[in-house]
């Protein structure tokens, strides 16, 4: 399941600059928002980033994009190849 965030966001930009995919970035209305298709809930690492660096708790689990622990791996396995 990706993240998204949440309408409390202060823009502190403390997830934009941590996450390891680029999956956060600023909309056109100067908001912060999560790319699905990058999300990879960390998977690969110890714990979320985003989610544990938000001072707010803005960043949450999104339940409109569901992912199984294989779908998330092959994420990684593709983000791997591709850089």
């Amino acid at each position: 399941m990706s993240y998204r965030i949440l309408s409390i966001c202060i823009s502190c930009g403390m997830c934009i600059n941590k996450c390891p995919n680029g999956a956060v970035y600023v909309t056109e209305e100067e908001s912060y928002d999560i790319e699905p298709r990058r999300c990879v809930e960390c998977i690969d690492l110890p714990r979320r980033r985003c989610e544990d660096l938000c001072p707010v708790g803005a960043i949450q689990p999104d339940p409109e994009h569901r992912e199984t622990t294989t779908q998330l791996w092959a994420k990684v396995r593709n983000r791997a190849r591709t850089q």
